[in-house]
């Protein structure tokens, strides 16, 4: 039997967290819905979901009002690591949280790639 889509996505989240210093990661929509994730306990895989699409829109609002073009990336550096945003084509987000002092290099080219196949599953008819 062929693998459903949310295995497909599971399995991305998955191979991205063998890059190593990575705390969390997840796929949302645009509209802030939780599409699949791999998050400790502790966080509320809603609630991130809702606030990194926030986050993405907000960005997305204010360049477009300062005319800037598409927002290819979001980095939020806090206290404890990193949130990292990055789109996944026009239905999602991809979303992680890098420890701090993470080698973010080599965390943003696999995001990128990652990104790129999942925006390759959710535009399957």
């Amino acid at each position: 039997m062929p693998e459903t889509k949310k295995e497909r996505l599971d399995k991305i989240l998955a191979r991205f967290g063998e890059v190593g210093q990575i705390r969390a990661v997840g796929i949302v929509s645009k509209e802030g819905l939780l599409i699949t994730a791999r998050m400790p306990p502790e966080m509320n895989e809603r609630i991130v979901a809702a606030l990194c699409s926030t986050i993405m829109a907000s960005a997305e609002t204010a360049s477009t009002q300062m005319g800037t073009g598409a927002v290819s990336d979001i980095h939020v550096k806090t206290d404890l690591g990193t949130i990292l945003l990055q789109p996944a084509g026009e239905k999602a987000v991809l979303i992680a949280l890098a420890e701090s002092g993470a080698q973010l290099g080599l965390i943003m080219m696999e995001i990128e790639t990652r990104a790129k196949q999942v925006q390759e599953i959710l535009e399957e008819v």
